[in-house]
């Protein structure tokens, strides 16, 4: 994997419209305006998953997470497909030590998915052509995921003779029940976009012409938002599934006191009065 390097152009050769942006050889990274826009930017292999990629994408990763500045990350990708999971062509090559390849890869992307669902920003993932397999974890990790109307959703494990990971094994219960995450991992159903949106596995659905556009106009709104208590949202709803009624009934009391202590909350209320568009620091 080649050393990351400041860009002057993106991946698709257009330029910056201001901020940082690093690139290596799988995932580029622009910084602008407290918005972080990550490209998985493979698209002669349809942005498939190897270790350099898995290794691309913790360094991006890192990068948000140091960055007190970003305060939302849009997630697209270039090409024909978002990402088709894991790379066939890598791991057949690797099939005497398919084991180790995979236990070595899979342990740096789920430590990278777990620090990504932690995230204490909003992350937006802009979906479009074939999701599949463990690249399916960069949605489940998002806030919202705003799918272009040619969208294809399959795990596809099951015709590998492979078990999954991405951790859909956890998500798709949780977003569709028992018996469709049966479907989808066991059966091997394929989902097009307003199948998707019909299971609650995407956000909305929009024309594949206006998903670049749709994305980043949403991006931005939650980039300019009250970032400390999208963060703590963010925290609720995640933490709600081990938590009994009274103890979520709690931490919504602590959550909702620790934002009125902050300036944006101030804000909030003043704007709201006053009638006009609040201002929020995002602190």
């Amino acid at each position: 994997m080649t050393e990351p390097v400041v860009a002057t152009e993106l991946a698709d050769g257009t330029p910056p419209t201001g901020g940082r942006v690093e690139w290596d050889d799988r995932v580029t990274l622009e910084i602008t305006d407290g918005l972080a826009h990550l490209r998985l930017a493979r698209p002669e292999g349809r942005n498939g998953i190897d270790m350099a990629m898995v290794r691309a994408l913790t360094a991006r990763f890192d990068t948000v997470a140091s960055d007190p500045g970003v305060r939302a990350l849009l997630i697209g990708a270039d090409g024909p497909a978002f990402t088709v999971g894991g790379d066939l062509r890598h791991l057949g090559g690797q099939a005497e030590r398919l084991p180790a390849e995979l236990d070595e890869m899979i342990s740096l992307y789920h430590r990278t998915l777990g620090r990504l669902a932690a995230l204490p920003i909003p992350v937006l993932v802009a979906a479009h052509g074939a999701v599949a397999g463990g690249g399916l974890g960069l949605l489940w990790c998002a806030d919202l995921v705003i799918a272009a109307d040619d969208l294809r959703i399959a795990t596809g494990f099951v015709h590998l003779g492979l078990s999954g990971d991405g951790g859909s094994s956890w998500h798709l219960p949780r977003l569709v029940g028992l018996r469709r995450a049966q479907e989808l991992i066991m059966g091997g159903r394929v989902l097009g976009a307003e199948e998707a949106l019909d299971w609650g596995l995407v956000t909305r659905v929009v024309p594949a012409a206006e998903l670049a556009g749709e994305a980043l106009a949403q991006a931005r709104a939650l980039a300019a938002g009250p970032t400390y208590s999208l963060g703590r949202m963010k925290r609720l709803l995640s933490e709600s599934w081990a938590h009994s009624y009274p103890e979520q009934l709690a931490a919504e009391r602590t959550a909702i006191v620790d934002c009125a202590r902050t300036e944006d909350a101030k804000e909030g209320l003043a704007a709201f009065i006053a009638r006009r568009g609040p201002r929020y620091l995002g602190r």
